[in-house]
């Protein structure tokens, strides 16, 4: 029987798959990477939110100022990873979820993954916080 990363890998088209049995996989998507982990009875999608500079890390205070408006629109939670000394976005999804279900979560966390990568150009570049944002 598929893990539910090969079935996650499959729904998805991606080329090449995942060797039998992963539990833990990288896609790149879109030039940057994204970690897939089944742990738990959950797939677990992270990605590191990095500068171009050399793959420093950003601001994660400037960054944390947008997650609270962020957590009413997405499930996607940033947070920091002291592993990768970097701050991630992560979502996950039960093990079980139908094709469907992974399709759409993982067109969402990508959704979400733009978004934050976008605040982390703004944040570089310190740019003004647009009016429509909601911050705490």
């Amino acid at each position: 029987m598929a893990t539910v990363l090969e079935r996650f890998v499959q729904v998805l088209g991606y080329p090449g798959g995942v060797p039998a049995g992963a539990r833990t996989f990288t896609l790149v998507v879109d030039g940057g990477e994204i970690e897939a982990e089944e742990r738990d009875g959950r797939l677990i999608l992270t990605k590191a939110l990095r500068t171009a500079e050399a793959g420093e890390s950003p601001d994660l205070a400037a960054l944390a100022d947008y997650a609270a408006g962020r957590m009413l629109k997405e499930e996607a939670v940033l947070a920091w990873d002291a592993v990768r000394e970097a701050p991630i976005l992560w979502q996950d999804v039960a093990a079980g979820a139908d094709a469907a279900q992974l399709r759409r979560f993982f067109e969402v966390f990508t959704a979400s993954c733009d978004w934050w990568e976008a605040r982390v150009r703004e944040v570089r570049d310190h740019q003004r916080v647009p009016e429509m944002m909601i911050v705490p």
